[in-house]
């Protein structure tokens, strides 16, 4: 026993006294940072709508149209930036509420594809369109619903 406890002792003294140099600056990230956001796609700063809206809006059934106006300053996204707006709960589901009340059947699971592929491009993770659980269910009752 007087063995370890004498090799812990010995060994915590030269791991302390091996750098006792107080640390005065912080490390280096340049490098890491880069490699961070080297697969975060290029995402332009400018929107006429909002960065969500605006490539699929000619693609979307004239129900969701009105939805993609969906207030964007209550988030903290830039209203430019498509991935931000993907996820956070209270844009999406202003968004999906809209197309519930609006939309009915192939209409809503139109404006679902183009919103899931439109996130997923803007290299959100799967399910790519993060839709909260009550807008989700109005959703789907929508769908299932007939025009």
């Amino acid at each position: 026993m007087r063995f370890i406890t004498a090799a812990i002792s010995t060994l915590f003294f030269t791991l302390v006294s091996a750098d006792a140099s107080p640390i005065t600056t912080a490390p280096d990230t340049t490098a890491t940072d880069a490699a961070n956001w080297s697969t975060y796609p290029s995402v332009a700063k400018t929107a006429s709508i909002n960065g969500f809206a605006d490539k699929i809006y000619d693609q979307l059934p004239d129900c969701a149209k009105p939805c993609m106006f969906a207030d964007t300053s209550k988030t903290p996204c830039p209203y430019w930036d498509t991935g931000c707006l993907c996820v956070i709960p209270n844009f999406v589901a202003a968004v999906a509420d809209c197309v519930a009340q609006r939309c009915k059947g192939k209409d809503v699971e139109k404006m679902r594809s183009l919103a899931t592929s439109e996130c997923s491009e803007a290299g959100v993770w799967t399910p790519y369109w993060i839709v909260p659980a009550t807008a989700d269910s109005s959703l789907q009752a929508a769908a299932t619903q007939t025009a």
